[in-house]
């Protein structure tokens, strides 16, 4: 038996496909992202628990009956070689997740106060666009440095907008922000699953283009008929 083939939808973000009550298809895709408020918050609380790891185990160790410099070493070594595993326990936790519908008439998201709803079947595109602030803290990084310099203190730069990028859904050529992601990677991946979704829903309209799951339901026209777009 053949191995089966990995699903295109499989890994990051988590994406699954349903049917409605009229048994129409209906994508649900659910990114968890770190938005660059989350991204501070994860950075000063990972170094704020490894601190604490630290003091907790200075502080243990000159409790001790008997210590020993190996208990002094052991808590500093500890926490610090732990650095990367709590950061990513913290980040599984701080991560925003989103709600994304798609059917074969509209793309939803959710926000805090109910579902925000576009006409699928209008013009329309996903675009990743850099941060509004990107270059503001371009300038303001610059001159840090150029202080730093004249001090002549070493300095590393320092990037969040620039790292920063708004993920659009471009709807007549209208701009409606979706989220803002930290990280190309992520934001890239987004982008692309939505519109694989995208694409196999065009395809399951039968508009004669997009990327259909199932070669059965993959649609070719009639010799003679008039395509529908050029």
């Amino acid at each position: 038996m053949a191995p089966k083939a990995r699903s295109p939808f499989a890994g990051f973000p988590a994406a699954w496909q349903s049917y409605d009550r009229d048994g129409k298809p209906v994508f649900n895709i659910e990114p968890r992202i770190l938005t660059p408020l989350r991204a501070v918050v994860l950075w000063n609380l990972s170094d704020l628990t490894i601190f604490a790891g630290i003091g907790y185990g200075l502080w243990a160790a000159f409790t001790a009956e008997d210590p020993n410099v190996w208990m002094f070493a052991a808590a500093v070594i500890i926490p610090m070689a732990l650095e990367r595993v709590i950061y990513k326990t913290l980040e599984s936790f701080i991560r925003k997740r989103v709600s994304i519908r798609m059917t074969l008439d509209r793309f939803s998201i959710k926000r805090w106060y109910g579902w925000r709803h576009f006409d699928r079947q209008l013009p329309h595109r996903f675009a990743v666009l850099p941060h509004d602030w990107t270059q503001a803290e371009q300038d303001l990084e610059e001159l840090r440095q150029q202080e730093m310099q004249l001090k002549k203190r070493p300095t590393l730069r320092y990037r969040l907008y620039g790292e920063s990028f708004h993920l659009s859904f471009d709807y007549l050529g209208q701009r409606n922000d979706l989220m803002t992601v930290y990280g190309q990677k992520d934001v890239v991946a987004v982008t692309m699953r939505l519109k694989a979704c995208d694409d196999v829903l065009d395809a399951l309209m039968q508009r004669g283009h997009g990327t259909p799951l199932d070669p059965g339901k993959e649609w070719s026209q009639q010799p003679g008929a008039i395509p529908e777009e050029v």
